[in-house]
């Protein structure tokens, strides 16, 4: 009789928190999210640069096969640099701030558009899509330095990486355009 009143102590004292649990909202009740920091804002403008840069070089891709070469290796280190940006963004599920930041599905190798599937606005001509891709590299450098002193070290020096290598695409661009 005392050995059933024990166990019967015990599984009692064991649904306790389950029962609390199960009438709580859980965390979310207590207080909304905070507002995320100045170094997500930074990582999610680069994702987004990222994203657009694989797009451009999607289209120019499709549009001068004469360039394929050059632009398919330009790509595959932006798609590089997507991927490790990416890996640095962690937003829990069901956060508000996770709305309007869904990742996209990765897109086939030779598949015109890149990220997103739309093709993006270039100019007409090869020379004028060459100085085009030239002027976005620069702006998207410019960019990832300007937000160096909003982020953390580590993302700090992830951020500069990526901007030397997009500073060196500017350089191999000029190369192609001859």
């Amino acid at each position: 009789m005392a050995d059933r009143t024990r166990r019967g102590v015990l599984a009692a004292a064991a649904s306790l928190p389950l029962l609390a649990v199960s009438g709580c909202k859980g965390v979310g009740a207590l207080a909304p999210p905070p507002r995320p920091g100045p170094d997500v804002r930074v990582l999610r403008a680069a994702i987004a640069a990222e994203e657009a840069m694989i797009a451009r070089y999607g289209t120019a891709i499709a549009r001068f096969p004469g360039l394929a070469e050059t632009l398919t290796r330009l790509r595959a280190e932006h798609r590089q640099h997507l991927a490790e940006l990416r890996t640095r963004l962690v937003i829990p599920a069901g956060s508000p701030y996770r709305r309007g930041f869904a990742t996209p599905a990765p897109r086939p190798a030779g598949s015109p558009g890149g990220v997103g599937g739309t093709a993006t606005a270039l100019p007409a001509g090869q020379a004028a899509a060459l100085d085009f891709l030239q002027t976005a590299e620069d702006s998207a450098a410019a960019a990832l330095l300007r937000g160096l002193s909003t982020v953390p070290p580590s993302l700090a020096q992830l951020l500069a990486s990526v901007a030397a290598s997009e500073s060196t695409h500017v350089a191999v661009l000029r190369s192609a355009a001859g």
